[in-house]
């Protein structure tokens, strides 16, 4: 089993705001689609509810929570991040998508991080975790299109773990 993150983050690291994006890019979130679609995504429940609480169409969405009466329909729910490797181990590739903490969690796990760097700074409240990037190798960077509906300059860019 292969554990990837994927995530959009601006250059000082804020991942959300108010528990949203505080950017608009819609190539990034066809880009978002196209990574994940057939596989099963692991997020928190706060992201789950950020997607408006129902799952994401051709995926499987699997929710990390303490609340042990949650059960949402049309997803799984784990409890534990030992919980979470064992769901994951059902697929070739497990997608993270957030939130933080869940990054903070599966970060050591983690082989293959997928990231939109977006070229700009964002207030937000949610940062992506640290990552000792010593560890990590990047083996393809692609830019983005910017255009009227992304305003933005931003590069898609795979890292593969190297230990």
């Amino acid at each position: 089993m292969s554990i990837s993150m994927i995530w959009a983050m601006g250059n000082n690291g804020v991942i959300g705001k108010d528990n949203d994006m505080p950017w608009h890019l819609p190539r990034d979130f066809a880009f978002f689609k196209a990574e994940t679609l057939g596989k099963r995504m692991l997020m928190g429940r706060k992201t789950w509810d950020s997607l408006g609480g129902k799952p994401l169409k051709g995926r499987t969405s699997l929710i990390m929570t303490r609340d042990t009466s949650f059960s949402p329909e049309g997803a799984e729910v784990v409890h534990t991040l030992e919980e979470a490797l064992a769901e994951g181990k059902k697929s070739d590739e497990l997608m993270v998508i957030g939130g933080a903490e869940i990054y903070r969690m599966l970060l050591p796990y983690a082989d293959k991080l997928i990231v939109t760097r977006i070229q700009e700074d964002f207030e937000g409240d949610t940062f992506f975790p640290e990552v000792d990037w010593s560890h990590w190798k990047e083996i393809s960077s692609t830019k983005g299109i910017r255009d009227e509906k992304n305003p933005y300059d931003y590069h898609f860019v795979v890292y593969k773990r190297t230990d």
